[in-house]
């Protein structure tokens, strides 16, 4: 068979690595694609996901192509994972059949810096898709090929960026597992609103349990309730316009509220009524709603604020509902005060 190789840490896989390995079937006439996930690689400078949620990805983003494969050769070895090892283990595994290692203009660069290039470019055929158009030189025995560039990359979507770029069923399966989602907050806040948004969102956790609520959900609400927090009066006021106009005559440090629940579904892709709902009212605590109650108090008597809230989160866990109504008696005095 004509197998094409399509290796990288996949962390996460993403419709430009499924573009890839069309373009390679179609211009290589292969019989299959496999796609190789490392465990560590060597020009990789961080963590990478673990290897069963970074696996599964693969299999949620190929199942509806029966030429695609995975093949978790490289991660099974584990340790640094060089090509060269990988290379010699298929040709001695499957002589009869000719491979192609497929790479992009990024790896193209750097390929003199792979371990015993020269050797892989004599057991496998290397191929580079130039998805910018621009051929880089290279002294190896390397076939390019031209495709159109898919903009994204794996870092971006770890940053939150470009979530409609992922396989049908992956961006549920890393919302299930939590992955980069604290990320996605990170990225678009400063430090301090990072560490709170993730302290209310154990909080809500804490309430969650304490009430029957659904953990999952309270996690959510409480990691991205401040989402809109870092954007400007006039990044906000577009969304305001369109969102709910009759609301802006509130100041504009209640916006967020209204213009996160919005990103949440818009850009997050979480499709969820009561963390829209409880998002939007958050600042104000203008919701009955469970959920929206929780995060009100979360918010309010999170343990990283400087002053003690022990008294209001005892309550909560104990009676949310009391607990709302004392905190939002302690908010208006707040107010009054201020």
């Amino acid at each position: 068979m004509k197998i094409g190789i399509l290796g990288g840490s996949f962390d996460p896989i993403h419709s430009g690595h499924i573009a890839l390995a069309q373009q390679a079937m179609i211009q290589l006439s292969l019989d299959e694609v496999w796609f190789l996930p490392s465990s560590k690689t060597p020009l990789k400078d961080r963590d990478l996901t673990e290897d069963i949620h970074r696996k599964n990805m693969i299999l949620i983003s190929i199942k509806k192509y029966p030429n695609f494969k995975l093949n978790t050769l490289e991660m099974d070895r584990k340790g640094m994972s060089y090509t060269i090892d990988t290379v010699r283990h298929l040709r001695k595994q499957y002589p009869e059949d000719d491979f192609y290692w497929m790479i992009g203009n990024d790896q193209l660069k750097q390929f003199h810096l792979w371990k015993d290039a020269q050797e892989i470019c004599e057991l496998v055929s290397m191929v580079c898709f130039n998805r910018d158009y621009k051929i880089h030189k290279t002294e190896f025995n390397v076939q390019c090929l031209q495709m159109k560039d898919v903009l994204v990359s794996s870092s971006e979507i770890r940053k939150g960026n470009k979530l409609n770029y992922l396989e049908e069923g992956v961006l549920d399966y890393i919302y299930q597992h939590r992955l980069y989602v604290e990320n996605f907050v990170q990225s678009r806040v400063k430090p301090k609103r990072f560490a709170h948004s993730v302290s209310v969102a154990r909080l809500c956790e804490e309430l969650a349990l304490c009430h029957h609520l659904d953990v999952q959900k309270a996690y959510y609400i409480g990691l991205f309730h401040d989402i809109a927090k870092s954007m400007t009066k006039s990044e906000m006021e577009p969304w305001m316009d369109i969102l709910c106009p009759e609301n802006k005559f509130y100041a504009p440090a209640v916006w967020h509220g209204f213009v996160g629940s919005e990103i949440v579904d818009r850009i997050f892709e979480i499709h969820d009524e009561q963390i829209k709902n409880a998002i939007y009212h958050h600042v104000l605590g203008t919701s009955n709603d469970p959920y929206a109650m929780m995060i009100f108090c979360a918010d309010k008597l999170d343990p990283l604020r400087n002053y003690d809230t022990s008294y209001g989160i005892e309550l909560c866990k104990q009676d949310l509902k009391k607990g709302f109504e004392y905190e939002l008696m302690e908010n208006k005095k707040y107010l009054e005060e201020n």
